[in-house]
């Protein structure tokens, strides 16, 4: 995989995360950071996709490593639940982190299954 090639992917996801998470941002009004948890699931309903219909290496990694490891964001993702956790407790830091972990384990499948 040219690095190049990696980092353009990786250009590409995070313009459409910081693009996408204001875009959800300016229009919810839910106290969690449900910008997060959104495009923590589209990222991994895509990720399932990709797998399922990418054979070529090179087109994965641009893909998987440099799209959409770029706009998931997992290191966010459990810092936000770190700070639930610590400004509001125990049970919003759970209505964050189970709709994201099983919403998007489930996207991952879905999206793993379209073309099969």
């Amino acid at each position: 995989m040219d690095i190049f090639l990696l980092a353009i992917g990786g250009g590409i996801g995070a313009l459409l995360r910081y693009f996408l998470a204001k875009l959800i941002k300016n229009k919810s009004n839910f106290y969690i950071p449900i910008n997060t948890m959104i495009i923590n699931i589209l990222g991994s309903f895509f990720l399932g996709l990709s797998v399922a219909a990418i054979n070529d290496n090179n087109l994965a990694a641009f893909i998987q490593t440099g799209i959409l490891g770029a706009f998931t964001t997992f290191s966010t993702f459990l810092l936000e639940a770190f700070e639930l956790l610590k400004e509001d407790g125990f049970v919003y830091m759970l209505k964050y982190l189970l709709p994201t972990v099983i919403l998007g384990i489930i996207a991952f499948i879905i999206g793993s299954n379209l073309f099969v």
